[in-house]
């Protein structure tokens, strides 16, 4: 039978932003308790008090340690590449998507320093490419519905240590987003594909970006 430490547990194990408030000590322990007590409660379908589910906050905090897989990835992971003065394309999915893609990379692949870059969802589809290759874009989608264009961008992408495998990503893309947040930068888009995580920016916070990712892998 499952117990309330081991129900607790689970969820402090699934939620960085808990794990760190309770290691850094930013979180009441009984507001902690008072929120997660209901999703307990739940999954042992029984009513459970406010100073047990306390109790065991308590003694998962005295044995939270800061995460040295996290650091260790991220401090191997130096190779950072910048590509200023991008622009972003967003346009709704139809039956033209994957013709669009393919003409998009025929107007790209002469132009060897061009960056580009295609991201499609369920229901939306998104190019990034180079301020040069713009207009070509521009008149792909000429005829598309929904298409939004952000300019004035700059593509950050940070090429993971090989530490990280690909089922268990350590919290390193939390710890990279919570850096660029606290940071007041503004993330645009992200994108991740094997061990490359890339992030979209304005040209303005460029240097911001830059500093805050520079200095997590240094």
């Amino acid at each position: 039978m499952i117990t309330i430490p081991e129900v607790v547990r689970e969820i402090v194990d699934r939620s960085p932003f808990l794990s760190e408030a309770l290691y850094e000590n930013i979180g009441n322990i009984s507001s902690i308790a008072r929120k997660i007590k209901p999703e307990i409660e739940k999954r042992l379908m029984e009513d459970v008090s406010e100073e047990a589910v306390a109790m065991a906050l308590r003694r998962i905090k005295r044995k939270l340690k800061p995460s040295a897989s996290v650091l260790a990835v991220l401090k191997d992971s130096s190779n950072i590449t910048v590509r200023s003065n991008v622009t972003e394309f967003m346009f709704l999915n139809s039956s033209d998507t994957l013709k669009i893609h393919q003409e998009a990379l025929r107007k790209t692949e002469s132009r060897k320093d061009a960056f580009f870059n295609i991201s499609m969802g369920f229901a939306e589809s998104i190019i990034v490419i180079s301020e040069e290759c713009e207009k070509d874009i521009e008149k792909i989608l000429e005829n598309q519905k929904g298409v939004k264009k952000v300019k004035d961008l700059t593509s950050i992408t940070i090429k993971i240590s090989d530490k990280m495998t690909m089922t268990a990503p350590l919290g390193v893309y939390y710890s990279v987003l919570k850096a660029l947040a606290w940071g007041g930068v503004n993330v645009i888009e992200v994108a991740s594909i094997g061990w490359e995580f890339n992030v979209l920016v304005s040209n303005k916070e460029a240097n911001q970006a830059f500093s805050i990712l520079k200095s997590l892998t240094s």
